[in-house]
């Protein structure tokens, strides 16, 4: 296992912890826990950063790696995601759209790699886990200025939802609307793909 796989796995250990630390702190009325669910949110982005750089700059790129990446940011991605719905940030709808789009993209890389071809990273792509990493971090700033500084002007609800819900809303768009992104150059794939052989 070479040094950007490691990274890499650090981010698929990280996310149980910051789900756990982050769901069972925000139930209590202590306020330590909201430094160490963003040092863990930090250490989870920072591999993501780090990983790839690593692998280029040691000659390191594996096939393995090329497949574990994507998974990997999934699966840190759709846990702390996880974390904002069983804390009642975000709505059940909101994060079934990180997940199917996740899951959209894994089938789509599957059937590329079936065709023997690479399915490439997009600008969207990359834009969108951007926007996910800040919005996480905007999330857990939200919190804290509730609790910890007591800001008045961050109310408890705002329109009926909690206010980091809002944070939430543009990643949450635009992680569905990449989608589009990523299909249309493949549209021609897919079709033949879906076509009856015989």
């Amino acid at each position: 296992m070479n040094l950007a796989t490691v990274f890499t796995l650090s981010r698929v250990i990280i996310a149980p912890l910051f789900a756990y630390v982050f769901i069972s702190g925000y139930r209590s009325d202590t306020n330590g826990w909201i430094w160490i669910a963003l040092s863990l949110a930090a250490l989870i982005e920072i591999s993501d950063l780090l990983d790839g750089t690593i692998a280029r700059a040691r000659h390191e790129v594996t096939d393995f790696g090329k497949v574990f990446d994507p998974i990997a940011d999934s699966v840190s991605r759709q846990t702390v995601f996880i974390s904002f719905m069983v804390s009642g940030i975000i709505p059940l709808w909101m994060y079934l759209i990180f997940f199917y789009r996740d899951a959209f993209m894994q089938l789509l890389r599957i059937v590329c790699a079936s065709s023997g071809v690479v399915l490439a990273a997009r600008k969207s792509g990359k834009a969108k886990a951007v926007l996910q990493g800040i919005a996480t971090f905007g999330v857990i700033a939200v919190i804290a200025l509730q609790r910890m500084y007591q800001v008045k002007w961050i109310p408890a609800q705002f329109l009926g939802f909690h206010p980091a819900f809002w944070v939430m809303l543009l990643p949450t768009i635009y992680t569905l609307l990449s989608v589009i992104d990523y299909v249309i150059p493949n549209r021609a794939l897919i079709k033949k793909m879906m076509a009856a052989k015989g």
